[in-house]
């Protein structure tokens, strides 16, 4: 690891999430992930003092039946479909602002992109919104 880091090892006994860092003696045991972290992030600058600032840890799981590898492949695939998710909503929003702009009713541009009048009204742009309301 980087002279920076140190490597966490967590897994789970019961209910209970336990880490055990690299270079430190004993370990750290906590009911949730959330709290875990906290403990680890709190224990850090204490288990290497030797060091100017506390190292960033690098987090390793061992759970049954779910590898790392498994747990990367779900964080790329939840990377590139947030990737898309922002794609489509500044494709969506520029194709409601385009029609709207050519004089479309919010139903009508719902019913051309497959969605609820609702959903266009809430896409739309809300300078778009009071000039047609104004209109």
């Amino acid at each position: 690891m980087a002279a920076n880091t140190v490597d966490v090892r967590v897994t789970m006994a019961g209910k209970l999430w336990l880490a055990q860092m690299d270079g430190a003696a004993g370990g750290i045991s906590a009911h949730s992930l959330k709290e875990l972290y906290g403990d680890i992030a709190e224990a850090l600058p204490f288990l290497f003092p030797d060091r100017e600032q506390p190292p960033t840890p690098v987090y390793h799981y061992s759970l049954d039946g779910l590898s790392a590898q498994d747990l990367d492949n779900f964080a790329e695939l939840q990377r590139r479909a947030a990737a898309i998710a922002d794609d489509y909503t500044r494709t969506l929003k520029e194709r409601v602002a385009q029609l709207h702009q050519q004089g479309l009713s919010d139903g009508d541009i719902g019913q051309l992109l497959g969605l609820t009048k609702q959903r266009i009204q809430q896409v739309r742009p809300k300078a778009g919104r009071e000039a047609r309301q104004s209109a």
